[in-house]
């Protein structure tokens, strides 16, 4: 059997990271999000086979690959699924014998028959020779493969090491936390088990896309879930659901006026959760797009010393060169401590051991706990938002839904939310949905993770006409 081989491999959080891969085979590299999946195969061996191979990489053939960042053409009538479904089957289509593919959760979005239909794809390309590497997270694939890499043990600076390799019998009696998962059928149900009345919600009159003369209806205060397969309208949904009920600012530019809606006078408003990257500055973290950040400063600049030093609050501003490792602060900065720490000293630590730091700021301490809960608490202080993963986005922002001050009688809305999310995951984030529910509000989502969906209060199954 013939091998990519990687050796001593440092990159982001990888650490001195060695593994062979087998060529010719459905390889799924597995993990928690953040665990260093792309790093590794995207960062390092997707990018040493396209510019300069500056690890030495041995044996690695020519490589394509496949992201789940993409931007849908705007002349383009797919929805998200059936584009990236299409962009699947065109780039296999011209893969050539010997020729490597790289594809970053195939199955994300779909449901288990286009999942079994993808794993058919992969494996009908492996059968003639050719090399598919897949970060997958659903069962099916990793289930399906020939090879599993697993990431870990943790995410963040906890996580950067191979906790396993090798054939799928051997992942099979591994005992790692994703073979648990997918093979010991694991289950950890946080379904509401509340059965009284409940008001109801019902839109009808619904004319968009291939929804010809739809309505929907469901229970308030619950978890409500849209499946079926790509281009089945529940994207489109979610938007109806949006801007029937939406109250706020320039609602005459977002609300919807031809969709009946009955029971409107139990819902106070809409939130829409989008998929969108938490901030394009270079001086993005999630600390600074939470709010975090601003409360250190005020903290740092209302103590003692640097009153002392006449140094304000724009003086503790984090630039993109200090968050890149290019600068530092200022000597004079550096003099001013909170607990015998100076600013620069929390950058690399993480989530969890700031927490401890400001554990007597209120504001602060909700915000990190809130991290902590959703389990991003690995996650270091200056970590770049441009760096997270498709999962520790989402849950950042959801952590933005959770630390405002939350009303009652509201719809979140949010698509896909077990994307980049590990099996492990999802009953942490449902959870999580569980605590926004509990304030009398209603959380629609799009998904089709059938570990997702057994949790929720009611499923409405959409065909593809």
């Amino acid at each position: 059997m013939e091998y990519i081989t990687l050796n001593n491999i440092t990159e982001n959080n990888l650490k001195d990271v060695s593994v062979k891969i087998p060529l010719n085979k459905l390889v799924v590299v597995v993990g928690l999000s953040g665990s260093g999946k792309s790093s590794l195969i995207y960062e390092v061996l997707y990018n040493s086979a396209n510019e300069k191979n500056k690890y030495n990489i041995k044996n690695l053939p020519k490589t394509f690959a496949i992201s789940q960042k993409v931007d849908i053409p705007k002349n383009s009538k797919l929805s998200l699924g059936e584009f990236n479904m299409s962009r699947l089957k065109e780039q296999i289509k011209k893969l050539e014998k010997g020729q490597l593919l790289i594809v970053d959760e195939p199955c994300a979005g779909f449901n288990k028959q286009q999942r079994e239909e993808i794993l058919a794809m992969l494996r009908k390309s492996v059968s003639e020779g050719k090399s598919i590497i897949a970060i997958e997270h659903v069962k099916e694939l990793i289930a399906g493969a020939d090879y599993i890499i697993e990431m870990g043990p943790g995410a963040g600076k906890y996580g950067g090491k191979i906790i396993f390799q090798g054939n799928l019998n051997e992942f099979k009696k591994a005992k790692t936390l994703t073979s648990s998962y997918v093979f010991n059928s694991i289950k950890e149900s946080t379904k509401n088990e509340r059965f009284q009345k409940r008001k109801s919600l019902r839109l009808s009159n619904i004319n968009r896309n291939n929804l010809k003369d739809f309505e929907i209806d469901f229970p308030l205060n619950s978890l409500i879930a849209i499946s079926g397969p790509s281009g089945s309208g529940k994207s489109t949904i979610l938007d109806i659901v949006y801007r029937a009920l939406f109250k706020g600012q320039n609602a005459w530019k977002i609300r919807i006026s031809d969709v009946k809606v009955d029971g409107k006078g139990e819902v106070r408003r809409s939130y829409l959760v989008t998929q969108s990257p938490l901030g394009s500055h270079h001086s993005s973290t999630p600390a600074t797009y939470l709010g975090i950040w601003d409360e250190i400063r005020n903290i740092y600049s209302d103590l003692p010393e640097a009153k002392k030093l006449k140094l304000t609050k724009s003086d503790f501003v984090i630039t993109s060169k200090i968050l890149l490792g290019k600068d530092n602060f200022s000597n004079k900065i550096l003099q001013v401590k909170y607990k015998n720490y100076s600013i620069q000293d929390l950058l690399t630590l993480t989530i969890d051991e700031v927490e401890k730091i400001f554990s007597d700021s209120n504001l602060i301490k909700r915000k990190l706990n809130l991290l902590q809960e959703i389990g991003l608490g690995y996650l270091v202080l200056n970590q770049p938002s441009n760096s997270l993963s498709g999962g520790e986005a989402q849950r950042v922002k959801l952590v933005k839904v959770l630390s405002k001050k939350l009303g009652d009688r509201s719809i979140y809305i949010f698509d896909t939310p077990s994307r980049g999310l590990h099996l492990s995951d999802i009953p942490v984030l449902v959870k999580v949905f569980r605590k926004i529910i509990d304030k009398n509000n209603t959380i629609v989502i799009a998904d089709n993770r059938e570990e997702l969906l057994e949790n929720c209060d009611k499923v409405i199954e959409l065909v593809k006409h």
